[in-house]
């Protein structure tokens, strides 16, 4: 079954503190779960990636193995989709990369 997974992450300026969160749907727009993580200080790629790998490890943990991601940020995107960015020296890419092809 499918299910449609929204993330979102914000980093407040003044502090650089971050969090990330989102919804889970199933393919009617059903409500099935939302969550939120305070990371810290990050920066917003990274807290962009966090609501991504979170969304993911809670889609996973409540049994749903296929997703369409929504997320605003268009850089996140690019980065999930190209092959070269695999062996980047960011951690939470690559780890969300790899959840997401091992899963």
């Amino acid at each position: 079954m499918w299910v449609h997974l929204f993330s979102d992450g914000a980093v407040e300026r003044a502090t650089g503190k971050a969090s990330a969160g989102g919804a889970i749907r199933d393919m009617e727009g059903n409500w099935i779960v939302g969550f939120n993580h305070f990371l810290g200080n990050c920066t917003p790629f990274e807290a962009e990636l966090w609501g991504i790998l979170n969304g993911i490890l809670v889609m996973l943990k409540k049994g749903y193995k296929r997703a369409t991601i929504q997320t605003d940020n268009l850089e996140v995107i690019k980065a999930l989709i190209e092959k070269e960015m695999e062996d980047s020296g960011i951690t939470i890419l690559r780890r969300v990369q790899r959840t997401m092809c091992s899963e």
